[in-house]
């Protein structure tokens, strides 16, 4: 693949920036930089190969080249924006979910608070992180791993959730400039409703376990159970006890309840 290649598939999108590399640790971490160096919205760092990348909790992402997407997006947010970070992972998920079911034709459903799954299998992370100037949010980076090709799925043994590609899913190859194009065009869009109802009704639709009992696995604290009912507007997911009583939850990894 070339940066030549890029700019001519993201030629219809607002990207006014972008920076490519065969191999790299972490396409973040050269966003987050940038970020603090004055470059646009919608600024685009995109790597072949990733060899340091990272998902939520610490975990690691590594993306092996030709085989998945990994790229991560500068945005400046706004006040607003700024007061609700945590919808940003979700905006990311909705944007990956569209793309699929606009060019492949898939029902996908949204893990809280960002996996994008296909029969409970999971075909993308994201992390958002923030770069910082003088006590205020100068950069959000939305970084974006999406499984494409078998070779980017890990060992069953090496993971924590079933994990699946797309082309595994459609039966064909993916054009992977296509895909990026779609969920570049979906993020801008998401952004547009962010806070709205819209936004949050769209969320819900996708919401992976709805109505079903799950736990949630929180560092250093105890295993909460409950049904899941649904997510807030500020990104926290809501669950109903044994006992009735409501709670909501802004930090965790959510699993199915054993049988």
């Amino acid at each position: 693949m070339k940066l030549s290649e890029i700019k001519v598939a993201l030629s219809d999108t607002p990207v006014p920036e972008i920076k490519f590399f065969d191999s790299i640790g972490s396409t973040n971490d050269i966003a987050m930089d940038w970020a603090l160096q004055g470059t646009k919205d919608y600024s685009l760092v995109f790597a072949d190969k990733q060899t340091s990348g990272r998902g939520r909790l610490g975990r690691k992402w590594i993306t092996e080249s030709g085989a998945a997407l990994a790229f991560s997006l500068v945005i400046h947010p706004t006040q607003e924006e700024t007061e609700a970070i945590t919808l940003f992972s979700p905006l990311g998920a909705l944007a990956i979910s569209d793309s699929l079911e606009i060019l492949y034709n898939l029902d996908t459903q949204i893990k809280w608070p960002n996996d994008v799954l296909y029969r409970k299998s999971k075909f993308s992370g994201i992390l958002i992180e923030t770069s910082w100037m003088d006590n205020r949010v100068e950069g959000i980076i939305i970084g974006i791993g999406v499984n494409i090709k078998p070779s980017s799925v890990p060992p069953a043994d090496t993971m924590l959730f079933p994990a699946t590609c797309i082309e595994d899913a459609i039966g064909m190859a993916v054009d992977r400039l296509n895909l990026l194009n779609i969920i570049i065009k979906r993020i801008i869009h998401w952004r547009e409703q962010f806070k709205t109802a819209s936004f949050l009704a769209a969320w819900e639709e996708k919401l992976a376990f709805k109505g079903e009992w799950v736990q949630i696995l929180q560092p250093k604290q105890e295993t909460l159970t409950g049904k899941l009912l649904g997510v807030e507007l500020n990104g926290n997911l809501v669950l109903e006890t044994e006992t009735g009583e409501r709670l909501s939850i802004s930090v965790g990894d959510l699993h199915l309840r054993p049988i």
